[in-house]
């Protein structure tokens, strides 16, 4: 096989998962800050099962993409969305002893309450949603886990925990976007115009902010049922590239 095509395919491997990632967020209607963060993580596996788990040849990619989020991507949003998130929380036994999760978690809680007296009230109905007690232990709460949004599956059932529900509902409410990777953008073309390009990385950051809260104020309004969010593609997004490609190994240096 020519230099030129084992280069392409190098290249899907190790983008095809993020692109499924950056399709996932990048969407105005569906609220994706309860996905994001697992979602990146299937994204690091599955360019690990491209590469046949080969350390030498997926490392420096891995390395990049950390680079990346930890210095631009990363928010304690996204933790705390991840941990809210029924769907993954009761399925990851060791999401407790995560401390870059955890420590999101609490941030994200400091900054969302109303005082002090708030922050303690959310730890204490923390336990209950750890111990899936009141609602959350029911069998139809158990089973919507997977089948509701996380937004509707809080309304339903967290009621009984109110300051946890409050700052539940408003982080997985939120939509996320991929304009921080892209150069070309479609949804922000009216905020990031040419004569715009040259602005500081924090005022573009204030005003995406500012369109998205305006477009999570909009969908609010709608009271539409958000359907969930489903994962799987990231994980079969690069299938076909998993084994050889006529007979050689694809992704040499």
């Amino acid at each position: 096989m020519s230099s030129f095509w084992n280069d392409v395919v190098y290249t899907l491997k190790a983008m095809g998962p993020l692109v499924s990632v950056l399709r996932l967020v990048d969407n105005e209607k569906k609220p994706a800050m309860g996905f994001i963060y697992e979602a990146m993580d299937r994204a690091n596996e599955a360019i690990q099962r491209a590469f046949n788990n080969n350390e030498g040849k997926y490392k420096d990619i891995l390395a990049i993409i950390d680079k990346r989020w930890d210095c631009q991507l990363h928010h304690p949003l996204h933790a705390t969305g991840y941990y809210l998130n029924p769907k993954f929380f009761y399925t990851n036994p060791n999401i407790h002893n995560d401390n870059e999760v955890v420590d999101g978690l609490y941030k994200c809680i400091d900054r969302l309450s109303e005082d002090d007296n708030f922050v303690v009230e959310v730890h204490k109905q923390l336990l209950v949603y750890k111990r899936a007690g009141e609602r959350f232990g029911m069998t139809v709460a158990m089973k919507a886990r997977t089948e509701i949004s996380p937004t509707e599956w809080w309304k339903l059932y967290g009621g009984k925990t109110q300051h946890l529900q409050t700052i539940a509902i408003k982080v997985l409410s939120l939509t996320c976007s991929s304009s921080g990777c892209e150069r070309n953008w479609s949804t922000f073309e009216h905020i990031h115009l040419k004569k715009r390009r040259r602005l500081e990385h924090q005022k573009l950051q204030d005003l995406v902010y500012v369109k998205y809260n305006q477009a999570l104020l909009d969908r609010f309004e709608c009271h539409d049922v958000i359907d969930p969010i489903a994962l799987n593609d990231i994980d079969d997004s690069n299938e076909w590239l998993l084994g050889e490609l006529e007979g050689e190994e694809i992704g040499n240096d």
